[in-house]
């Protein structure tokens, strides 16, 4: 007869890893500079998405005040890509000059809010024009030397690279298995930390990890960024996640939770533009998240995640995307900031309780501050969850969210 796997003691959970999530035992052992359990919960449960918004870039200037606002008015426990690197590496590196003192006005005014740094699958030419810092190799125990990064040291030699092109200089995904992809990965790792950043979004991981076929140096690198911020990082730990359904090595998961798009589907009349959220539709996370030990030391047969309202190819003329994961010819965040505020505030409710009804492991992140890839006819660049009148392409979203979020919890 089959056991149950929700039967099986406590004492013997070891087993049930092994047994059920079809992986090698794990121990229920904390990797040190894991955040604890609760606080993974706490930031999917009250999580907005603010793309670099913390970087010294003029539209992120212009708006600087009154992204500090919302930041006190909604007391979120996680800030999603707060701050992002995406070729032009030199200039994005400058951007984040003075990044731990923006850090530090956010936590004056949410002392308890997650910000959250990404690292991408994709680097270019220009990283040419950075130097390597000294402790970043001393950290993967090399003797220091002063040189810039190699370009083409951080793509595979197994296979050709996955190249993005149309791009202005030569661009690809980095391999994980090489040193100076993971040199790279950990001086980005350095810059978040030491700024007061908690949280690291690491793309597409898929893509990254192509040729690391047991995870061996991803795991590698994880652990040296998770030693790093147990040390350096504001409160001793680091919450790492990805685009993914899960990256698992010897039963036991690397990431804290993983990230997916929403994924909406369209129903009905065309000139209504309605959506459903259901599982199984394309590649929709859904029912599908992997389990194991997590970081923190908690078997999960599911890993906990989140689903963003996402940005991507919109196609070549508005309207135009025929994707599959395109939503009425848009992308997630132009076909949604394309609706009325009634109809997005419907939205916003249907998605916060339709996440966790399709999923128990799954929250929605609110979109706060996302880049558009097709101009609204009013000349907006970004949605902005802010009042109207407080910036001009504010949607006037923020009741909406408070109402469905409630009051923050008590600090720990």
């Amino acid at each position: 007869m089959r056991r149950s796997c929700l039967l099986v003691p406590l004492l013997l959970v070891p087993i049930l890893v092994a047994g059920c999530a079809g992986s090698a035992t794990a121990p229920l052992v904390a990797v040190p500079g894991a955040p604890p359990p609760a606080r993974v919960q706490r930031c999917l449960d009250r999580a907005v998405t603010m793309s670099s918004f913390t970087q010294s870039f003029p539209w992120a200037q212009r708006l600087r005040r009154a992204n500090i606002d919302l930041v006190a008015e909604l007391q979120p426990a996680l800030v999603g890509r707060a701050a992002l690197v995406w070729g032009w590496e030199h200039l994005m590196l400058r951007s984040m000059s003075g990044l731990h003192i923006r850090a530090r006005q956010v936590h004056e005014v949410a002392p308890d809010a997650v910000l959250q740094g990404c690292i991408f699958e994709f680097v270019s030419r220009d990283v040419e024009k950075i130097t390597v810092p000294a402790d970043v190799q001393q950290a993967f125990g090399l003797e220091p030397m002063d040189r810039k990064y190699v370009y083409d040291d951080l793509l595979p030699t197994a296979a050709p690279p996955q190249l993005y092109h149309g791009w202005r200089t030569d661009a690809a995904v980095p391999d994980i298995t090489r040193l100076e992809t993971r040199l790279w990965f950990f001086h980005l790792a350095m810059v978040y930390l030491d700024a007061g950043f908690e949280a690291i979004h690491l793309g597409n991981i898929a893509r990254i990890t192509t040729h690391d076929h047991d995870l061996r140096w991803t795991e590698d690198l994880l652990q040296r960024i998770r030693a790093y911020a147990a040390v350096h990082a504001r409160r001793g730990w680091v919450l790492l996640d990805a685009h993914t359904h899960g990256l698992v090595r010897e039963g036991r998961l690397l990431l804290d939770f993983h990230s997916w798009p929403l994924r909406p589907r369209e129903v009905g009349d065309p000139a209504d533009e309605d959506v459903i959220l259901e599982a199984g539709f394309i590649d929709s996370i859904y029912g599908r998240s992997r389990g194991g030990v997590t970081p923190s030391g908690v078997y999960r047969r599911h890993q906990r995640f989140l689903v963003e309202v996402d940005n991507g190819y919109a196609g070549p003329t508005p309207g135009g995307c025929d994707l599959p994961e395109c939503v009425w010819g848009y992308d997630e965040i132009t076909w949604f900031a394309r609706q009325s505020t009634e109809r997005r505030d419907a939205l916003l409710r249907y998605f916060w309780r339709r996440v966790p009804e399709l999923d128990p492991a799954g929250r929605f992140q609110v979109p706060a501050v996302r880049p558009m890839q097709a101009l609204l006819a009013t000349g907006c660049e970004h949605y902005l969850l802010h009042n109207p009148d407080a910036v001009s392409c504010g949607a006037g979203q923020i009741a909406t969210v408070l109402d469905m979020w409630g009051s923050p919890p008590p600090d720990d």
